[in-house]
């Protein structure tokens, strides 16, 4: 039997979970590997169909595969493999310090501050006649991104074995800039706000520049997307992802829809007191995020919030939460989270009570900056939000030891980690 697809598990969190959903749903069979499992063989023990990497950060899944688990990687392409990466993991595949090298163009540089507060729906321009788009689709179409990076060559060097997929061609009607409706503002009041503030709201790559590329690595190939594919609900996208499926496996037909995805409204088919518990207290301290107007509901499985905010890391711990509830348990999962899920439950109701005088502290200190700018820093509060998050954007502090732990057991429900060998 063919091997299903692997999906490179680590440091991928939310966008890990969403990408092995959207498999789910749409009836493709994966397995979630580790960096370590990578390191040690196992691409050409049983090469898979195709080798997928969710968004996350690039640099840590590099330093996590160290050399050996980037040699492994660019050998398995190399002997006729399939690496398709998305957002974070198509990062991973560029030519630069912490990339694998198997496409020779590399990361644009952000000639804003503003460029990389962008998610929500763009509109592309596909190239038709390309394979790796599906006929049936637009060539004018809207996809997600989730704060994307993007692609540029390598400067005096030509690339011919690199293709343009797709280009951005403009926001699209759910696009946000940080907290702003980018998407939604009429072209009358976007242009007077842009020249009251002497800037350009909408970000340049946006009008032209790469979203999807592709290319070949020795006798393999790579397709590399800042368009989240996976995202539940997204009929254009998740179409254009089941017929990329079907291309990596030579003609295997695939569902070509992600159901929406309502984590409160899924039955709990692991149903752990601890785990009950630490989803009671991370609703709580949404709550009080919501209140404090730092943070709001943009979808059901996904917060917007204030710039500054660390709504993503709380976003990525609910929905990782969520996630980890709904699926059935295997016996590996229940063995870690008897080891790890009553101190698990304790540490997250300790952060949710740090959070509970945090966030009114934090909604205070920004209110009194508008009246007072010396009255309104409080470093201490700022060294608590380091020991709560860890310096941003990087994710750390006792937020990201939490998400270490649900990432650990949702690898096992999954069939990973240590359990789930005999699914290959």
């Amino acid at each position: 039997m063919a091997a299903p697809f692997l999906v490179l598990w680590d440091h991928s969190h939310l966008w890990g979970l969403l990408l092995c959903r959207g498999l789910a749903a749409l009836g493709a069979p994966f397995y979630p590997v580790t960096c370590a499992d990578v390191a040690g063989g196992t691409l050409w023990r049983d090469p898979p169909r195709a080798l997928l990497v969710p968004g996350g950060f690039a640099r840590r899944k590099f330093a996590a595969l160290g050399p050996a688990g980037t040699a492994a990687i660019r050998d398995y392409v190399a002997s006729g493999g399939t690496y398709f990466g998305t957002c974070g993991g198509a990062g991973l595949a560029l030519s630069h310090d912490d990339g694998l090298r198997l496409c020779p163009w590399t990361r644009r540089p952000f000639a804003d501050r503003l460029d990389h507060l962008v998610s929500g729906h763009v509109r592309l321009a596909a190239n038709p006649d390309s394979a790796l788009f599906p006929d049936a689709l637009p060539p004018q179409l809207d996809v997600p991104v989730w704060w994307p990076a993007g692609f540029v060559p390598p400067a005096g060097q030509d690339t011919p074995d690199v293709t343009v997929v797709a280009a951005y061609n403009g926001a699209g009607p759910d696009l946000l800039l940080a907290d702003i409706a980018l998407g939604a503002m009429p072209d009358a009041l976007l242009a007077a706000c842009q020249e009251r503030f002497g800037l350009t709201l909408t970000p340049g790559f946006l009008d032209g520049g790469a979203c999807v590329i592709a290319g070949s690595f020795g006798k393999g190939r790579y397709v590399l997307s800042h368009a989240h594919l996976e995202t539940p609900d997204s009929p254009q996208a998740n179409a254009w992802l089941a017929h990329l499926l079907g291309l990596f496996t030579c003609g295997d037909r695939f569902a070509r829809h992600v159901p929406a995805w309502d984590p409160a409204g899924e039955p709990t088919r692991f149903d752990d007191a601890h785990l009950a518990r630490a989803r009671r207290d991370m609703e709580a301290v949404i709550e009080a995020g919501i209140r404090s107007r730092l943070l709001f509901r943009r979808k059901d499985w996904l917060l917007g919030w204030r710039p500054g905010m660390p709504g993503f890391s709380l976003s990525n711990l609910a929905a990782m939460l969520a996630g980890a509830a709904a699926l059935p348990p295997t016996p590996a999962a229940r063995d870690y989270w008897r080891q790890t899920g009553p101190d698990f439950a304790d540490r997250l109701a300790a952060f949710a009570d740090r959070l509970a005088a945090f966030f009114p502290a934090q909604r205070l200190e920004i209110t009194l900056s508008l009246v007072d700018r010396q009255a309104g820093a409080d470093p201490h509060l700022a060294e608590e939000r380091r020991e709560l998050f860890g310096q941003s954007p990087g994710g750390g502090g006792l937020c990201a030891e939490l998400a270490a732990s649900l990432d650990g057991l949702l690898l096992r429900l999954l069939g990973g980690g240590d359990g789930g060998k005999d699914k290959r």
